[in-house]
């Protein structure tokens, strides 16, 4: 029995909390210029948990070189925390460039082998105009950081299938330290980890956001493809790993 049973907190309760939490988000009587600093309030364990893995993540990759690059942004929450892991952990290294790779205007296209609830034409789309406005986001964000005249990061919009070609083919000297993998759909995932295998080194990591996950199964099968599975060591961190993330190191 889990502790939330044992509690005599039920599925549905859960969810209604975090309904009510969100209502007391928009609700705030809190002054508009506190507003930030005062997150944690209206933030959940799990929000944390994706926090937390994603800095022990950083903090394995600081004595290493290479780019970060993220298949799979949408709303944009993974590039700001890696932006601000890299401000806090290692705020000169104007080298650290973040790469996200995205439509920005959810899934082109979903294999029929792959569709489901979760998975389907359109899914994961973004409000009108989300692109240009999360640009000035993350350049509003650089302004806060040391070196505020280098802009540290690029977002690449469109099929990753049609943009990482061309991407890699512009950037032949990049290497990248991390690939955060969550593109949710097969096809795709093994589109980019065979074209970027070359970019990789002994030391790359590789994030998994779906792991193992039945109703996403094609991430783990393109890793487990394209990196033979079976001699790979997918890892997770106790206690503060969430449900369906992993990694592994390129040996």
């Amino acid at each position: 029995m889990s502790k939330r049973s044992q509690r005599g907190i039920s599925n549905v309760e859960y969810v209604q909390a975090e309904e009510d939490l969100f209502r007391h988000y928009k609700d705030n009587k809190i002054f508009p210029d506190e507003l930030l600093e005062q997150m944690n309030l209206f933030a959940t364990a799990q929000h944390k948990r994706r926090e937390l893995f994603l800095y022990e993540i950083y903090k394995l990759l600081i004595d290493k070189p290479g780019a970060i690059a993220q298949f799979g942004v949408r709303w944009g929450r993974e590039i700001a925390l890696f932006e601000m892991y890299r401000t806090i952990f290692e705020p000169f290294n104007h080298s650290r460039i973040i790469y996200g790779f995205d439509t920005f205007s959810g899934y082109p296209t979903v294999s029929k082998t792959e569709q489901n609830e979760l998975l389907k034409m359109g899914g994961l789309g973004l409000s009108k105009g989300y692109f240009d406005y999360l640009l000035e986001v993350l350049r509003t964000r650089e302004k806060l950081n040391p070196l505020p005249q280098v802009e540290k990061f690029e977002l690449i919009r469109g099929k990753v299938e049609d943009t990482l070609p061309k991407f890699l083919n512009d950037k032949q000297h990049q290497l990248f330290v991390l690939v955060h993998l969550d593109l949710n759909l097969g096809n795709a995932t093994r589109f980019v980890l065979k074209h970027i295998k070359k970019h990789l080194f002994k030391g790359s990591i590789i994030v998994v956001d779906e792991t193992c996950h039945p109703k996403m199964a094609g991430e783990t099968l393109a890793v487990l493809e394209e990196f033979s599975g079976h001699k790979i060591a997918l890892k997770r961190f106790p206690s503060i790993n969430t449900t369906w993330q992993s990694y592994f190191i390129v040996e």
